[in-house]
């Protein structure tokens, strides 16, 4: 082979190995770099890069505030004053109750004997420490038998049994309470106001003239509007399935004036000195029991022979049972007089429009 054969054969065989590295690198991807001659630059083609971002934290839901012993099982309150709570919560109730009262003497024209039957809307709205409680006795059923008007004469045959259909008195209250030792000691105090809102009357016939010459006229007699006004202590707490309540304080009945057959009545200031203790009993989660004792003790003589009101003292018990239905709550509540301790009783009992004996059957929801 001639010199210049094999030179021909040496330069074919290197085109042949720089063929692919000069593919490899047109097929490589190019990096910018900075234009060397000429101002030119190359770039490789980019693709885009998607990095993965935590999701956010959810923050644990807020599950509502149990409530405490205290507040699920606490002594039903009972119209005859009402009991004033240490921790009462956010609630609704609907009661209808039925009172008898068998003396009417502490009523300054009629005597006798008298039922009622009474439907209520109340509730009360937990804020902090404080409690706002309110009651409207929308509708009132009251029959009275009377054995004697004005003075002690016999009504008349149409007078004597009587209905009427009313609205009733109106309460509205707050109580501020706070943690003396936990749940087992909680104190605080209350005012509570019952506001003259009846409209509870009844006509009668009364003789008036001189002897020989009498005429039956008719009077219109509308029972005494007194504005209670109910100062208190509270004190209460739950020990074990136990839960106390004591209550301290004042039942002050003041005007206003009324009038009787166009004429004023001045109705004098009638102060009680008011105490409740109460004790309830809870051995399952749905079932409990309590006993609250009343007394009522007259602190102040009205020397007004219009109302012949003196040292009254009121006694009186209520046993009740409670059931609960998740937030529904049902009280079934005796609230019974004991005139044989107190001989009082009976006339306590009609000054506030409770009677002497009443029973109620109560339905509410509570809130958290």
């Amino acid at each position: 082979m001639t010199p210049h054969r094999i030179l021909t054969v040496l330069t074919l065989v290197l085109a042949a190995a720089r063929a692919p590295a000069a593919r490899a690198a047109d097929e490589a991807p190019s990096v910018e770099t900075p234009g060397e001659a000429g101002g030119e630059t190359t770039s490789a083609p980019s693709k885009d890069v998607i990095l993965d971002t935590p999701e956010p934290a959810t923050p644990p839901a807020t599950a509502p505030p149990e409530r405490s012993f205290l507040e699920t099982y606490y002594p039903p309150p009972v119209d005859g004053p009402e009991l004033r709570l240490p921790e009462s919560p956010t609630r609704l109730y609907l009661d209808g109750a039925y009172a008898a009262s068998g003396d009417l003497s502490a009523l300054q024209l009629i005597e006798g004997s008298a039922t009622n039957v009474r439907f209520a809307l109340g509730g009360a709205l937990r804020w902090h420490r404080m409690a706002f409680e309110a009651e409207v006795p929308f509708v009132q059923i009251t029959k009275v038998n009377v054995t004697a008007v004005s003075g002690g004469q016999p009504p008349i045959p149409s007078d004597a049994h009587q209905t009427g259909i009313s609205f009733g008195d109106v309460r509205v209250g707050a109580t501020w309470t706070t943690h003396l030792v936990d749940d087992a000691l909680v104190a605080g105090f209350g005012l509570r106001l019952k506001l003259p809102t009846h409209t509870t009357n009844f006509t009668f016939h009364v003789m008036q003239g001189t002897p020989g010459n009498y005429t039956s006229v008719p009077l219109t007699y509308a029972f005494p509007y007194y504005l209670h006004i109910e100062p208190t202590v509270i004190l209460g707490g739950a020990l074990g399935r136990f839960t106390y309540v004591v209550n301290e304080g004042l039942d002050i009945l003041w005007g206003p004036n009324g009038q009787i057959d166009g004429q004023e009545v001045v109705v004098p200031t009638i102060v009680f000195w008011d105490s409740h203790v109460a004790l309830s009993f809870a051995p399952l989660d749905f079932l409990g029991a309590s006993v609250e004792v009343g007394t009522d003790v007259q602190i102040n003589n009205t020397n007004d022979p219009m109302f012949p009101i003196a040292d009254i003292r009121s006694v009186w018990v209520a046993p009740a049972i409670q059931v609960h239905l998740g937030d529904y709550r049902v009280d079934l509540i005796a609230r019974l007089g004991i005139p044989s301790l107190a001989h009082g009783t009976d006339a306590f009992g009609v000054l506030y429009f409770v009677g002497t004996d009443s029973y109620t059957l109560r339905i509410g929801r509570t809130f958290n």
